[in-house]
C-alpha cells in the first residue's frame, strides 16, 4: 500500500479496505498535528483537531472524488476545522513561554550538535516561534503551510481560499516581517 499514491489509498478506502484509512493516519497524523499546533499553540487542541479531521475524512470517504491532489484536501479541512474552533476560542491564543517545553517540536535537528549548539539553536527555535506567532493570523497559516509542509502556493490557495495573489503577497509580508523581527533579536544578542 505504500507505493500507492495519496487519492489511490483513499479509493481504497472508499471501496471499503480498512487498512487503507490506517495508511493514511500513518502519512497524514503528524503533518497534520504540527500544522494545527503552530497554529493554535495548544497541543491538546491539535490531537483533537487531528482527530476530528480523520473522522471528517471517515464520514466523507462515500462522496469522496480525487478532483485534487489529497493533501491539499486533508490540509483543507484541517484548516476549515481550525478556523471554527478558533472562533469558538473567539481567537484567543495563548502566548508560547519560553520556559515552557511541554510538546515543544524540534525544529533544527543537526546529527551529533555540541552542547553549546544545542542550546544556541533551542534559542534560535524558541526566537523563532515568537517571531512566527507575532505574525497576522493569515500571514502565519499561509507560511507554515509553505515552509513547514512544503506546499506549493496553488495549493495554499485553495486551503486558504484565497486568491493566488493574495497568498504569495501573504507569504512575501510573513517571510519580510520575520526577517525584521529575527534581526531585532540578532542584533540584541550581539550576533549581527
Amino acid at each position: 500500500m505504500q507505493q500507492l499514491t495519496d487519492e489511490e489509498v483513499m479509493l481504497k478506502y472508499k471501496q471499503g479496505l480498512g487498512e487503507a484509512m490506517d495508511e493514511l493516519v500513518r502519512r497524514y497524523k503528524n503533518p497534520l498535528y504540527h500544522f494545527a499546533y503552530r497554529i493554535s499553540q495548544d497541543a491538546l487542541l491539535a490531537e483533537d483537531s487531528v482527530q476530528e479531521v480523520f473522522l471528517r475524512v471517515h464520514e466523507a470517504r462515500h462522496i469522496y472524488i480525487p478532483s485534487g491532489k489529497f493533501s491539499t484536501w486533508i490540509f483543507s479541512i484541517c484548516h476549515n476545522l481550525m478556523i471554527s474552533q478558533l472562533r469558538k476560542k473567539k481567537w484567543c491564543l495563548p502566548w508560547p513561554t519560553k520556559n515552557d517545553e511541554s510538546g515543544e517540536l524540534v525544529e533544527f535537528a543537526s546529527p551529533d550538535p555540541s552542547p553549546r549548539d544545542v542550546v544556541e539553536n533551542k534559542e534560535m527555535v524558541e526566537i523563532l516561534k515568537n517571531c512566527i506567532q507575532g505574525l497576522s493570523f493569515l500571514q502565519k497559516e499561509a507560511l507554515i503551510l509553505r515552509e513547514f509542509h512544503s506546499l506549493d502556493y496553488k495549493e495554499i490557495a485553495v486551503i486558504l481560499n484565497k486568491p493566488l495573489s493574495t497568498v504569495k503577497t501573504l507569504i512575501h509580508r510573513a517571510r519580510a516581517a520575520l526577517k525584521d523581527k529575527m534581526l531585532v533579536y540578532l542584533q540584541e544578542d550581539g550576533h549581527v
